[in-house]
């Protein structure tokens, strides 16, 4: 019996294991991705949305290029009723969630994750303490969006080469998107952080991380991104969080393992100020001098005595 083989995907396409074709254009954390099947046959995708776009804060916002008839699909492992899908039909799902799906037609759709950094960006001037939630339901088989669609349309040669597109480019169709979208529905909900306050898996990420990279030079951007958030928006977050901005907190945590260094360890000054962050011994010695009050030779004698 002859061995079967699959045609040669098209342009800047590859098959994924589910057995469909996608196509992906990303830059940084904005990314679309297109995901179509040619003929009619069952197909069960357990992990392509989350492998592709991760499990986010975000708004996955599916558009339909053609029309499809209805499957089935799980969100984290709840059934949810889904409807019949024409051309520029739309289908939104929080990637905060894992889900999966079961098809038993053709499709051609185009993905777009919407950050929710963005989403305040394109509407709220990403005001700090603040978030946007999407209350459209999953799936309705009456909405759909003609200029989503285009858009989305727009797309596809980018998709097919991405290597060709600009980043400008991809980030205006993607905000203009974003825009309209959280716009056209009337779906939008303006929500009070509580306290302004990190989430305490932000806070626990940002707190073991900071703990593994004293000795790096540790910037506000990285722990942002660590949390899924702009700068600006963190470090008020992190400050009401902690009482105080994370430089300050990262200086006292630095003291704080010298501390143990001069106790348990026979390292020089020196050597105690690189594995802590420090410029230098000098440095160690400024910092360490203001925060305890005497300097950490010093106080290393007064452990000894």
């Amino acid at each position: 019996m002859p061995l079967q083989t699959r045609a040669t995907p098209p342009e800047g396409a590859s098959y994924y294991s589910a057995g469909f074709l996608r196509q992906t254009l990303a830059h940084g954390d904005l990314v679309v991705a297109r995901t179509f099947q040619a003929e009619r046959r069952p197909m069960r995708d357990n992990s392509h949305t989350a492998e592709t776009f991760g499990i986010q804060d975000a708004i996955l916002c599916t558009v339909h290029l053609k029309h499809m008839d209805p499957g089935h699909t799980w969100w984290d492992g709840r059934h949810l009723p889904t409807s019949e899908m024409t051309e520029g039909s739309l289908h939104v799902h929080d990637l905060r969630y894992n889900w999966t799906s079961e098809l038993i037609d053709a499709f051609d759709c185009v993905h777009f994750s919407f950050p929710q950094t963005l989403l305040r960006a394109v509407v709220l001037d990403d005001q700090p303490d603040s978030r946007i939630e999407i209350a459209a339901r999953t799936f309705d088989a009456e909405r759909t969006d003609q200029t989503l669609l285009h858009l989305a349309r727009s797309l596809l040669p980018g998709l097919a080469r991405p290597q060709e597109v600009s980043r400008l480019f991809a980030d205006h169709v993607i905000s203009a998107a974003a825009a309209h979208f959280t716009s056209a529905y009337g779906s939008v909900r303006l929500v009070n952080r509580r306290n302004g306050r990190l989430a305490p898996w932000q806070q626990a990420r940002v707190l073991e991380y900071l703990a593994a990279h004293l000795d790096t030079d540790i910037t506000v951007s990285e722990l942002a991104a660590i949390c899924r958030q702009s700068s600006s928006h963190f470090a008020h977050a992190f400050r009401a969080t902690m009482g105080m901005p994370p430089h300050r907190f990262l200086l006292g945590k630095r003291v704080g393992r010298a501390m143990e260094l001069l106790v348990h360890t026979d390292q020089s000054l020196g050597e105690i100020a690189a594995a802590c962050g420090f410029a230098d011994q000098s440095h160690l010695t400024r910092v360490f001098s203001r925060t305890v009050g005497v300097s950490p030779g010093r106080w290393r004698q007064q452990r000894a005595e």
